[in-house]
């Protein structure tokens, strides 16, 4: 019997590290439409606890990186779900997604620091 379908990826980079994951609750705009994460997505909050895409020319906090979503996650308009987020573990930089024209050097420093260590793969 098939439960589920496992696509694998090359998120996960290595087994030095356990992977730790907390949960996050992600809103959907507050004006039509949708909010989208993919997994992969490098995380930051708003002043308001609001998960965005990590962006070091963001405002109110969102350039400081503090997880990785652990799934694909679309919420609608006034809808609000709890997902999770990757908090410790070793990630293939070549998998992760950033906001605006970040690139993984930008924050690699900072995101060894707080446990999300990244590491340069061939795929």
């Amino acid at each position: 019997m098939i439960v589920g379908r496992f696509e694998p990826d090359n998120l996960i980079a290595g087994s030095d590290y356990p992977l730790v994951a907390t949960a996050v609750i992600v809103h959907g705009p507050d004006t039509e439409g949708e909010t989208e994460f993919k997994r992969g997505d490098v995380i930051a909050f708003t002043s308001e606890s609001k998960p965005v895409l990590v962006d070091s020319e963001g405002q109110d906090g969102e350039g400081r990186a503090v997880g990785i979503m652990c799934d694909d996650v679309t919420v609608k308009t006034g809808e609000q779900i709890t997902t999770n987020m990757y908090i410790k573990g070793e990630f293939n930089q070549r998998a992760l997604r950033f906001g605006g024209a970040d690139i993984v050097d930008k924050h690699r420093q900072h995101m060894n620091e707080i446990g999300l260590v990244i590491r340069e793969t061939r795929r």
